[in-house]
Parts: C-alpha cells; sequence; structure tokens
C-alpha cells in the first residue's frame, strides 16, 4: 500500500511538472492538448521502463526504484525545459526567493 500511495504522489508531482511545460509547447505548435498529452505520456513513458527494468532485473519493485524513476523522469524533463531546470536548482539549494523569478518586464510578449 506504501508503493501505491508513493506512486500516486509521485505521479501527481509528474502531471504537474510535464502538463504545463507540453501545453507552452503545443500552443506554439497550434494544438495544446495534444502538446500536453505528448509532455505527460513521454515522461510517463520513462517511469514505466525504469519500473519494468526494474522489476525485470530484480523480481521486485523496491521503495529506491520508484523513488529513482520517477527522479529519472523529471530529469528527463528537465532536460528540454529549462523552467523544470529551474525548478530543480531552488529545490536542491533550499532557498527561494524572488530573485528566482523572471520579471514580467523580460517575458517575450
Amino acid at each position: 500500500m506504501k508503493k501505491i500511495k508513493e506512486i500516486l504522489i509521485r505521479s501527481v508531482g509528474l502531471f504537474l511538472a510535464t502538463f504545463f511545460g507540453g501545453t507552452a509547447i503545443g500552443a506554439m505548435a497550434g494544438d495544446w492538448v495534444m502538446g500536453s498529452l505528448v509532455g505527460v505520456g513521454s515522461a510517463f513513458a520513462v517511469v514505466a521502463t525504469m519500473i519494468g527494468v526494474s522489476v525485470a532485473w530484480s523480481g521486485t519493485l523496491s521503495d529506491q526504484a520508484v523513488v529513482n524513476s520517477f527522479r529519472a523522469a523529471v530529469s528527463k524533463a528537465a532536460e528540454d525545459n529549462e523552467d523544470i531546470q529551474k525548478a530543480l536548482d531552488v529545490q536542491e539549494d533550499g532557498s527561494f526567493d524572488f530573485d528566482d523569478i523572471d520579471e514580467l518586464d523580460d517575458l517575450d510578449r
């Protein structure tokens, strides 16, 4: 039950981390819905692959395998999305301040 709860909580986080980036990319290409689905789907494909490899390799699903699979998905998403990378940097150093947020004047309009 603990693993299912862990997977569900991390799935919500992964969905939130990848949905909006996919929406932005899809909107630029003309279809925000498909962009969102591709963003979320590709992230969960990494999770499914990592969990599948772990189960195939060891025959069990360990807590560390669940953690590693979601971390791999976020890391992969961060390669393609600068905003996710910035969020990871703030998460790692633990010190958020408003200098981490772009000024509205700096945004492209």
